[in-house]
């Protein structure tokens, strides 16, 4: 057992950003923040559709919150690369944020009305 929460403990080191990594920007503290929300709400999803694989009675409540988490990620990797905002970048750059934001709080939707 101690090994296994020793990978946790290492697991979520490597997804938490140094700071060093991020003076670059204009707003270093803000975007740490932004990384750190991002990857806790990517890891709320995960743990989320894992739950949802169980069968239970409420599954299809658990990918609907799943989903609602991926977009909020999405929403804080748009505000991360834009630096909330100030900064253009190229659609190119940002076509899956644009797209996969709005399609999964569509697909959370869906689950909460339709399942």
């Amino acid at each position: 057992m101690p090994k296994l929460i020793e990978q946790i403990k290492h697991t979520v080191d490597a997804t938490i950003p140094d700071k060093e990594e991020l003076t670059h920007g204009q707003h270093p503290k803000i975007d740490y923040a932004l990384l750190v929300l991002r990857n806790f709400f990517v890891a709320a999803a995960v743990i989320l559709f894992i739950i949802s694989f169980i069968p239970h009675d409420s599954h299809n409540i658990f990918k609907a919150i799943a989903y609602f988490c991926g977009a909020a990620a999405y929403l804080f990797e748009c505000l991360a690369v834009t630096d909330c905002f100030q900064t253009k970048v190229p659609h190119t750059e940002m076509f899956m944020v644009y797209c996969f934001g709005p399609l999964y709080i569509l697909m959370g939707i869906s689950y909460i009305l339709w399942y």
